[in-house]
C-alpha cells in the first residue's frame, strides 16, 4: 500500500510550539516514506526550517494577521491538493484551519486539525461550518482542550482524539561543552545556580511572576540568577519591572534563541510560570526540560499537571504564587540530591510517555482512521 500523501499547512508568522510541532512531525513523516509537503508562508522561520530539512515546501501568502487573502489562498491550496494528490489536509492554526476546511470541498482529500492552544475554535457561523462539515476530526494536544470544545463549541467527542506532544529526547541531550560556552557567553560561573525559563514574553506565559519570585530568591541566594529566554511585546516592561526590582545585574534577557539545546544545557532548575486565560495547554519547552533531566517547577495550568507530577519529577505551584514559585525553587536549591532525582525521574516520565516516536505514531493511526470512517 502507498504511503499517505499529507500537506501539513500554518500560517502562523512566529515560531512557537505549533510551528515546532510542524517541523517535526513533517521531518518524522517524510523520514518514514511519506509525501509531505508543508505550506507556510515563505518569510516564516518554519517555512525555512522544513526547506532546509529537504522537506517539499509551499508558498502560501498567510497573512500576518486577519483573515486578508483567505478566498485566494483557499484556492491556492485546493490547487496544491489537485497537483500533489493529497489525501489529507492537517491543519495548525485558526487562519489555515478555515483554509484547509474550505479547500477540501469536493476533493477526495480529508481535513485534520490540531489544537496547540487552550481557546475555543468557534467564534462565528465560518467557523461553525468549518467545524461541523468540513473538518473530519480534531487533534487535542491535552484533555483540557478536548473538554472545552464539547461544551462550549459543541463539537462530537467522536470526533476529537487527544494525542500529547512528543520530542526525540536525543535530541535535547545535556550537553557540557555547551553549558560552559552560554554561561561564558552571558557571565555565569559555574558556581552559580541558574534557574532558567523560555517562552514568548506575552501576558499569559507569567514572567512577572516569575520576576517577583526570583526577588525573593535573590535576597537568600546570591549566587543564583536567572535567564528568560524569548521574545515578544512585553520585552521592554519586563526588562523595567525587572530593573525596578533591583534585578538588572541578576537577570538576563536573551531574546529569541534557536540553540535551545544549548541554553536548556546551562539551567540548573526549569521554571514555568504561565497563568490561566492565554491559552497555555502542553508546552514543549517543560518537555525540553525534561528531555534534559532538569528538575521543574511550573504553574498548575492547561495540560501541565499532565506533563509533570508534583513531587516526583518536579513541583506544581497556584498561577500567579511568586511565595509559592521562590519556595518550590528554593527547596530545590537546598536539595541538590533531591534536584537531581526529580530530574531524572522526569526523563523517565518523557521516554515512557512524550517521545515524538509515540506522537507520530498516534497521528498516523488518526489520519488511516478518517479516511476509513468518512
Amino acid at each position: 500500500m502507498d504511503k499517505l500523501k499529507i500537506l501539513i499547512l500554518n500560517s502562523s508568522a512566529i515560531y512557537g510550539g505549533g510551528e515546532f510541532f510542524c517541523l517535526q512531525l513533517a521531518r518524522e513523516l517524510y523520514n518514514e516514506g511519506y509525501g509531505i509537503i508543508v505550506g507556510s508562508n515563505n518569510k516564516s522561520l518554519l517555512y525555512q526550517k522544513c526547506s532546509e530539512a529537504g522537506i517539499n515546501t509551499e508558498h502560501i501568502n498567510f497573512p500576518d494577521k486577519g483573515t486578508k487573502g483567505l478566498g485566494e489562498n483557499i484556492k491556492t491550496v485546493r490547487e496544491l491538493i489537485k497537483n500533489y494528490n493529497i489525501d489529507i489536509v492537517h491543519s495548525n492554526t485558526n487562519y489555515d484551519r478555515t483554509t484547509g476546511a474550505f479547500a477540501v470541498r469536493g476533493t477526495k482529500a480529508k481535513h485534520v486539525t490540531s489544537l496547540h492552544s487552550l481557546e475555543s475554535v468557534q467564534h462565528n457561523i465560518t467557523h461553525y461550518i468549518r467545524n461541523k462539515f468540513l473538518t473530519h476530526h480534531f487533534i487535542a494536544d491535552g484533555n483540557r482542550i478536548k473538554d472545552l470544545i464539547i461544551k462550549q463549541d459543541n463539537i462530537p467527542e467522536s470526533k476529537i482524539s487527544v494525542v500529547h506532544n512528543g520530542i526525540n529526547p536525543d535530541e535535547m541531550k545535556r550537553d557540557n561543552e555547551l553549558r560552559i560556552k552560554v554561561r561564558n557567553e552571558f557571565g555565569i560561573s559555574d558556581g552559580e545556580i541558574l534557574i532558567g525559563n523560555v517562552g514568548r514574553l506575552v501576558e499569559f506565559k507569567g514572567q512577572k511572576y516569575l520576576l517577583s519570585a526570583f526577588k525573593i530568591i535573590s535576597e537568600k541566594y546570591n549566587n543564583a540568577k536567572l535567564i528568560i529566554t524569548g521574545d515578544g511585546e512585553l520585552m521592554n516592561s519586563l526588562k523595567e519591572y525587572s530593573n525596578a526590582l533591583g534585578l538588572n545585574d541578576r537577570v538576563i534577557f536573551t531574546g529569541f534563541r534557536d540553540d535551545l539545546n544549548a541554553v536548556y544545557s546551562a539551567f540548573d532548575i526549569y521554571a514555568h510560570t504561565s497563568v490561566e486565560g492565554g491559552g497555555e495547554l502542553f508546552p514543549f519547552s517543560i518537555l525540553y526540560a525534561m528531555a534534559q533531566s532538569l528538575p521543574v517547577v511550573a504553574a498548575r495550568v492547561g495540560d501541565i499537571p499532565q506533563m509533570v507530577i508534583d513531587s516526583r519529577m518536579g513541583y506544581l505551584v497556584d498561577e500567579k504564587s511568586p511565595f509559592q514559585i521562590s519556595n518550590r525553587c528554593m527547596d530545590l536549591i537546598n536539595d541538590r540530591e533531591k534536584s537531581i532525582t526529580l530530574g531524572k525521574n522526569g526523563y523517565i516520565f518523557l521516554e515512557q510517555n512524550f517521545t515524538l516516536k509515540k506522537m507520530t505514531s498516534e497521528i498516523e493511526k488518526i489520519y488511516e482512521k478518517t479516511l476509513v470512517n468518512t
